[in-house]
This record gives structure tokens, C-alpha cells and sequence, in this order.
């Protein structure tokens, strides 16, 4: 009887050795657990730039399918498109000091 009281024991024992092996070790461990969490964190911030994004596109649309100015400005600035006797002229922001000690 003490024989098998002791091999249960270790056989018990053995069982939890092998079962918290995988949870500190293994494939669903805690360190993959806090990895995922990481990823998903990261993932929604570049989900949530994408939904700002997709925002701001859908106002250009809604913008151009109903003001032809918009579309006139549009093809001015972005596609740097005049009239034939026309000039267009670009200002290009440059950064001075301040801008940049801020």
C-alpha cells in the first residue's frame, strides 16, 4: 500500500511538472500571451490611422462629387495643372529653428 501511495504521488507530481511546462514554455505560454497582446496594441493604432485616413478620404470624395471648385483646386495643386497662359507658382514650406526647438 505505501508502494502505491508514493508512485501515485510522483505520478502526480510528474503531471504537473509536464502540465506547467507548457504554460512557462510551451506553445500558449504567457510569453506569447503578452507578445499577441503587443501585436494586437499595435495593430488597432494602425487600424485607428487607417480609419483617420479612410475618413479623410471620404470627405475629398463627398468634396469633389459635389463642388466643381473643389475638383478645379484638386487638379491645380496636386496634379499642378493651369490654363495654357497661365503661371502656377508653388510655395514650399521650409522649417526654421524655432519649428524645429519645438
Amino acid at each position: 500500500m505505501n508502494k502505491l501511495y508514493y508512485s501515485l504521488i510522483f505520478l502526480a507530481i510528474l503531471t504537473i511538472i509536464f502540465l506547467s511546462k507548457s504554460i512557462f514554455f510551451g506553445e500558449n505560454s504567457y510569453a506569447k500571451r503578452a507578445e499577441l497582446i503587443e501585436d494586437n496594441t499595435i495593430q488597432e493604432m494602425k487600424n485607428e490611422e487607417l480609419k483617420r485616413q479612410n475618413k479623410i478620404l471620404e470627405f475629398e470624395i463627398k468634396n469633389s462629387q459635389n463642388s466643381n471648385d473643389h475638383i478645379e483646386n484638386f487638379a491645380r495643386e496636386k496634379l499642378n495643372l493651369t490654363y495654357q497662359d497661365e503661371e502656377f507658382i508653388y510655395f514650399k514650406e521650409e522649417s526654421t529653428k524655432d519649428d524645429e526647438d519645438e
